[in-house]
This record gives structure tokens, sequence and C-alpha cells, in this order.
């Protein structure tokens, strides 16, 4: 028997009447349909959709507030305690995979996608409308705590939220070597044999179907960017049919790469990404206005360091302003949304790392990452702003944010070269992160998996059609991305039980078992 032949799996998958399929259908008819059963309103009634989604939003984000802040706060606690509790030094695995930039490079770009190329450039002009901790609306401390909530949205908390079932993954998969890749495998503790049942499979559907939803917002946020600069090089109007283009050539992109795998195809193009999103970064430091994005970036990094408790837990009580619940929660819904998804994608590619460096690598170097786009490109905005050159908030009032990003760009040199490179790392953002999502569906519904191995490449190309459908049939209809983006939210409160789930799994068979093979080998 292999050594990734787990027994128990083994013998639980033979039991199913489906053993001779690779497919486990149930998951993969069952998200088929949640999708389509919850698509389908959506288009064929696109105004009534657009209201129930807005209710269940504002029900979700206005009085389950408190427990998307209490999770973000308890994922940060427990990554921490894997980081330097008594599982900090264990491996997940025998030898290292992928080298530190591509990993890094990995996680990055799919967990932040299309999201960081526009919230870095522009979320500083959507707060200015409030006022954050107490400043004068307008003001420059206003402004500097605007960008300090920037790099706190997309800083340790998201990254610890995406990163909370990393480790029992990877644990379950690497170290116990059970041979399947799923979000039900991890639960098993608490489920007991019900995890290769039907129980198990609603975990899984949960997952797949908040997983799909959850996508919709980096197309709803990076298909409009990439259209906008394409439009304004061309000198064409934005349209239905550009934006409709948009979207077949991303999901042209990703599908290509889905197919070709991680290694061949996600792995070299976000190594390609990384460069050039580094590329764009240090040209704007260098021809912008240098001395304000430096003195700016320290400034809102000294806020973050100094009002991170308060940001992390003020939940606005009293109503005053609806910032935490329009923003703070928003984005902590839409990470819970992916949090699943980026902690199975984080648990493939960390083979042979310790769990330290799971832990930090994402809460840690990713959100330095993260804070780079903010502490750059969003206060090259924010010096437009501040100067009286662009009045980059009455635009985002008025219009939309990708054609503010766009008309930041006339302010920095070369600008025609500049939109189109800017496009093409959102572009291949868009890519990579549903290049990874489409690995996670296809290995969740795979019936056994080992770390050698991909899931078809059918399965995986399927996947990645798929999700560019829905999008595609919003816009058809002509009607609002948003729709999408709110409702991944609101698909992301069953995902909320499954993550704590999951870590209450893990923490009750650590407790009962330990770890169950000691990998203590010291760090290469």
């Amino acid at each position: 028997m292999s050594q990734y032949e787990h027994p128990q799996v083994v013998a639980a998958c033979a039991a199913s009447p489906a053993a001779k399929s690779p497919i486990r259908k149930m998951c993969f008819l069952g998200t088929m349909f949640l999708v389509l059963a919850s698509g389908f309103p959506l288009l064929a009634y696109p105004e009534a959709g657009e209201r129930v989604i807005n209710s269940l939003f504002t029900f979700v984000t206005v009085k389950l507030g408190w427990l998307y802040l209490l999770s973000g706060m308890g994922s940060l606690s427990l990554i921490l305690w894997f980081a330097f509790g008594p599982l900090g030094h264990k491996r997940l695995g025998e030898k290292v995979e992928y080298s530190t930039f591509s990993w890094l490079g990995m996680l990055f770009c799919a967990g932040v996608g299309a999201g960081i190329m526009f919230g870095g450039s522009i979320d500083w002009a959507y707060y200015m409308k409030y006022s954050l901790q107490g400043a004068a609306v307008g003001s420059l401390e206003n402004a500097r705590m605007g960008c300090a909530y920037g790099m706190f949205h997309w800083g340790p908390v998201c990254w610890a939220i995406y990163a909370t079932l990393a480790v029992p993954i990877g644990y379950s998969y690497y170290v116990k070597k059970v041979p399947v890749l799923n979000l039900s495998q991890v639960c098993a503790e608490l489920l007991g044999d019900r995890a290769h049942a039907w129980p198990g499979k609603v975990v899984d559907i949960l997952f797949m179907a908040g997983l799909v939803g959850g996508s919709a917002t980096a197309l709803g946020l990076g298909v409009p960017i990439v259209a906008a600069a394409v439009a304004s090089v061309a000198g064409i109007e934005l349209s239905f049919p550009l934006e409709c283009a948009t979207l077949a050539g991303v999901t042209l992109i990703f599908s290509v790469t889905s197919s070709l795998g991680l290694k061949r195809g996600m792995c070299r193009l976000s190594d390609i990404n990384v460069y050039l999103a580094l590329g764009l970064l240090a040209f704007v430091f260098l021809v912008g206005p240098t001395l304000f994005l430096t003195d700016m970036g320290i400034s809102s990094l000294g806020l973050l360091a100094s009002q991170f408790v308060r940001m992390a837990t003020w939940i606005d009580p009293a109503g005053e302003n609806g910032f935490t619940q329009s923003w703070t929660v928003f984005y902590y819904a839409w990470f819970v949304a992916y949090a699943p998804f980026m902690s199975l994608f984080i648990a493939k590619i960390s083979r042979g790392r310790t769990v330290r460096q799971v832990a930090l690598g994402p809460v840690i170097l990713a959100s330095l990452g993260c804070g780079c786009f903010y502490m750059i490109f969003g206060n090259f905005g924010l010096h437009l702003q501040l100067t009286g050159q662009l009045d980059v908030v009455n635009m985002v009032k008025t219009g939309s944010g990708a054609t503010a990003i766009m008309a930041i760009a006339d302010f920095i040199p070369f600008s025609a070269l500049y939109r189109l490179l800017f496009a093409a790392v959102t572009a291949i953002c868009m890519a990579t992160t549903f290049d990874a999502v489409s690995f996670a569906l296809a290995a969740t519904t795979t019936r056994t998996l080992s770390p050698d191995e991909e899931p078809a490449r059918w399965n995986r190309l399927f996947w990645a059609i798929s999700l560019g459908l829905l999008p595609s049939g919003i816009l058809f209809i002509n009607g609002p991305l948003s729709v999408l983006q709110t409702a991944s939210i609101v698909v992301g409160l069953p995902v909320l039980c499954v993550v704590w789930l999951g870590v209450a799994s893990f923490l009750t068979e650590y407790r009962r078992t330990g770890w169950v093979i000691d990998q203590t080998k010291p760090e290469a």
C-alpha cells in the first residue's frame, strides 16, 4: 500500500456506492445546483434579487458585525499560537516543494487578486467621507487614518483569517498522509465517520458555494479596472461589450493556466506578476512625490501600530457613521468567504515548511506586501487630492473607482504604458486567483488526491470556465457586478461556521493524540 493510502479513508471511500468514480458526485452536482439555484433568480429578476441581497447584506454587516470582528481576532490569536506555541517547529511534510519567492508569490496573488490593485489605489478616497477615529472629515489626520485603515483591512487580521485552517489541512494532508484535500476531512475528529457521509459533503458544498460567490467580488473589482484602462488607452468609450470582452479574456487566461497545473501554470504566472507589480510600485515611488510617499507611509504605519486593537474591535455601537459596517465588516466577511479556499491552497503549496513559516509568512510578509500598495499607489492619489491637482474624492462619489484610478494615471510619466501595465497586473491577479480557486474546487470534488497529484485537467478546466459564467450573465442583462460582491458576503456566513468547526476538530484531535508523527528535523 502506498504511503498516502490512509487505511480509514480508503475504506470509507470503498464503502461509497460511487467508489469507482474518481469524482465526488454529490459535492460536484450539489455545488452546481446551489450556484444555479441562486444565480438564476439574479439573472431572471435582477432588481428584486438586488433588493433581497441588499437586505441580507444589511442584516449580516449590521446585526452580525460583532461576530466577524471577534472571529478575526480569534483567527489572529490562533495564528500566533501556531507560530509561537508548541507546534511552531513542526514540519508539514518531508521536503520543500516551492522556493520561498514562488511560495510567497502564489499565496499573495491568490489571496489578494484584483482587490489590492483597486483598494490599494482608491480605498482612501471612499474612506474620506467618514470621520475616522474622531478626525474631522477632509482633514489631513483623517487622510492618514484612511491610509492606516487600508493597511489594516489588508493586514494581519485579513491574512490570519485566510490562514486559519492552513495548518490543520496541511497536518492532515502531509503529516497524517490522508490522501484527501478537502474541508470535511479536517472536521473528521468531530464528525467521525460522518465526514465521509452526507454531513461531510454538506460541509464541502457550503465551502464550495461560498467560494464561487466570494470569487465574484474579485471579478467585480477587477473587470472595470482592466476595461477602463483599455478604453482610456484606445480612446474608446467604456461599454458593456468591452467589459464582456475583458471578462472573457481573463477567463481565457486562467482557464489555460488552470489546465497546465500549479507548477507549469500558476507558479510561473504569479512569478511574472510579482515582478511586474514590484516594477510598477518602484516606478511610481521614484517618479512620484517620493518624500511625501515616504513620510505619509511611515506616519500611517505608526497610526496602524498604535490604533490596531481599537480598529480590530471598534463596532460603532451608536451607529454614528456606518464605517465599520460598510468597510471593516464587509472586508472581514469577504475574507471569511475565501478563508477555507486560501487555507487549502496555502496548505497545498506549503509542503515541507514549518508551522511557524505557514503561520507567519502570510500574516507578516503578505501583509507588508499589501501595505506597499497603499503606501505608494494610494498615497500618490492622496497627494493629488491634498495638493488640489485632482479631486479624486469627488470622482469616486460621482463616477466609478476604476475611472478615478485611470485619471490618477494621467499624472504619471508614460501614462499610456503605465495604464496597460496596471491593467495587465490586475488581469493576471484575477487569473491567478481564479486559477487557485479552480484548483481548490477541483481538489474538493476529487475522491482521493496524493501530494504528488493534481485534480483531473477537465475538472480544473470545468470550474475555471464556470467561474466566469455567472458574472457574464450579470453583465449580459446589464446588471451591476456589485450584486455579486454583496451576495458573496451573504453566502460567507455559513462558511464562518464551517471554518471554526474545522478549528475545533483539529484542536480536539491534537489534545487527544498530540502531533501524530514527530517531524522535528532542523530547518534547512
